[in-house]
């Protein structure tokens, strides 16, 4: 056997073992939804076929020698077929490989098979075959029709899976360009080999020594692009049009792909995608630090690009321990500038609270010390007159400031609650308020989670609203709703016209010259700051009925209950 056939063996069987390593590879990491399994089956096509042809070439017989290159078919057209339904899935068109594809496809390899094995009889596929008088190994062979048609047939198969890398090719990113790629490099040496040897019939074939370059191809494809672990299947329905930005990185901390928006987010672009994390986020320490971590940190963290800085909320899912994680990107900067702003307007709130309660309050405190003084030096009637309205004007502006206090330190969210019992905050708000003729009837025995000082301040402006709009003898109710989803408060007044029922929780509405206009707010703030729900209608007396809804009723506490 001279050197040039002993290469020609040598490299045929250097393809059969690589490209059964790489099946091997691939089905170790492959999962069954990528197409990978059709990847494996194209790969040990091309092993059986430059296995078969090897040993065509060394065959000690004639017979044995034409035995092997029947066989040869076999692993071509199982190459051919299974690599254009890898394709089919590895382009997002899983949908399209069901059994009655795999069928139809099957149709022509399987005929041709059959022709292959019975040639002898009828010479559609060779006309003749023997062996080269010059080498005494070779086989030369006169090719018949149904060859010809089963290299077309092939030759179809190979235009699309060309095809449709192609395109892929040309809109995918940098990574799965790369390995679009090294598959089409990998595809085009063999079948084009095999133009080669079906129409010039050269003395030693080309088509199964051209795999030795096209494992090489897939072997780049595999440990440089990570072929078949990160194909593109939907890609571009799914990652480009998410308004988040989404990171994936593989179990060798390579970042393996990213979308629009995380490199809007971050100020890459899509030429990162292929390096390592640390290398790729290099510009984003507290992200890379985020990403890489089993668990990402709850708060935000900042990144920094030359639009300013921007906060980011990471999520974290594993793909599997051989897949990797995807990390989803929130942008949450507009939501920490608004709860920044809404921080600095409570300590504004805060401080203009402090100065009504001292600086508004001590001078109000000072004239109603003078005004009880030049009380005991008026005696006539007119005189007193003039200090009562003193007085009244006093006290309006002394619930003012109240109502102010309340409004901005009871808005706020309920952070330490506690189960406060309705019947006995009910009657100790009875209890402050001047309530002349009125009457209190409380059924409501169930008690509450919440801030019993807010509670009690919001009946003390709801019974107080009852008694200035519906009289001085109004009766006012408190009791649970029919189905239990809270408790309400109605009285037997004069009601509420339906028009004005939404703006008498406003802040500053009010339908008497001597209201605040902040007592029905300031209920509204306390319920809401409770995560309740209050609405305004009519009560079956025809006056107003205040609902507070979503309430949880709880135990009461041992010391009550007992």
């Amino acid at each position: 056997m001279n050197r040039l056939l002993v290469a020609h063996v040598a490299s045929m069987l250097f393809s059969a073992v690589v490209a059964v390593t790489i099946a091997v590879i691939v089905r170790r990491r492959d999962d069954a939804t990528r197409g990978g399994r059709w990847f494996v089956v194209s790969l040990l096509g091309i092993a059986f076929w430059t296995t078969t042809q090897a040993a065509s070439t060394v065959a000690a017989s004639e017979a044995a020698s034409v035995a092997w290159l029947k066989l040869t078919f076999v692993g071509s057209a199982v190459a051919g077929v299974a690599l254009l339904l890898f394709t089919l899935s590895y382009t997002g068109r899983d949908h399209l490989v069901t059994p009655g594809l795999v069928g139809a496809l099957a149709v022509e390899p399987l005929v041709a098979l059959g022709l292959v094995f019975t040639t002898e009889r009828h010479g559609l596929v060779h006309e003749s075959i023997g062996l080269d008088p010059a080498t005494g190994r070779l086989l030369v062979v006169e090719h018949a029709a149904w060859f010809y048609v089963h290299l077309a047939y092939m030759s179809v198969l190979l235009a699309v899976t060309t095809a449709l890398l192609l395109q892929l090719s040309y809109r995918a990113r940098n990574l799965y360009r790369g390995q679009a790629v090294a598959i089409l490099v990998a595809l085009v040496l063999p079948w084009a080999g095999t133009f080669v040897d079906g129409i010039l019939s050269p003395r030693f074939t080309v088509t199964e020594p051209s795999f030795a370059l096209s494992v090489v191809a897939l072997w780049v494809g595999l440990f440089r692009y990570d072929l078949v672990e990160v194909p593109p299947v939907a890609r571009s329905q799914v990652l480009e049009t998410l308004s988040e930005g989404v990171l994936v990185v593989n179990e060798r901390g390579q970042l393996i792909d990213s979308n629009p928006a995380a490199e809007r987010l971050l100020d890459i672009d899509e030429t990162v995608v292929g390096e390592p994390v640390a290398e790729a986020l290099s510009a984003h320490p507290a992200l890379r630090c985020a990403v890489e971590a089993e668990t990402p940190p709850e708060e935000p963290v900042s990144v920094e690009t030359g639009d300013g800085r921007s906060y980011v909320e990471v999520e974290r899912a594993d793909l599997g321990s051989r897949a990797g994680a995807v990390s989803l990107l929130q942008d949450v900067t507009d939501r920490i500038e608004h709860e920044r702003e809404l921080e600095r307007q409570n300590e504004r709130l805060d401080q203009f609270a402090r100065v009504v309660s001292h600086d508004l309050r001590n001078p109000l405190n000072v004239a109603d010390g003078y005004v009880e003084l030049l009380a005991d030096h008026v005696d006539d009637e007119e005189g007193t007159a003039y200090i009562e309205e003193v007085r009244t004007s006093h006290e309006r502006m002394d619930r003012i400031v109240e109502d102010v206090l309340a409004l901005a330190r009871d808005g706020e969210a309920v952070d330490d609650p506690s189960p406060v019992p309705v019947e006995s905050v009910v009657t100790d708000a009875w209890a402050q308020v001047d309530t002349a003729d009125a009457t209190l009837v409380c059924d409501l025995d169930r008690t509450v989670s919440g801030d019993r000082s807010q509670l009690q301040r919001s009946f003390e402006n709801l019974f107080r609203n009852a008694v200035e709009h519906g009289g001085r003898s109004v009766t006012v109710t408190v009791d649970a709703i029919d189905d239990g989803d809270g408790f309400f408060v109605a009285d037997d007044g004069h009601g509420i016209p339906p028009e004005e029922r939404e703006q008498v929780v406003e802040s500053g509405y009010s339908s008497s010259d001597s209201g605040t206009g902040l007592g029905l707010s300031i209920v509204d703030s306390v319920v809401r700051a409770h995560g309740w729900t209050l609405t305004v209608g009519e009560s079956d007396a025809g006056g107003a009925r205040f609902e507070v809804r979503n309430v949880e009723f709880v135990a009461p506490t041992a010391e009550r209950a007992t």
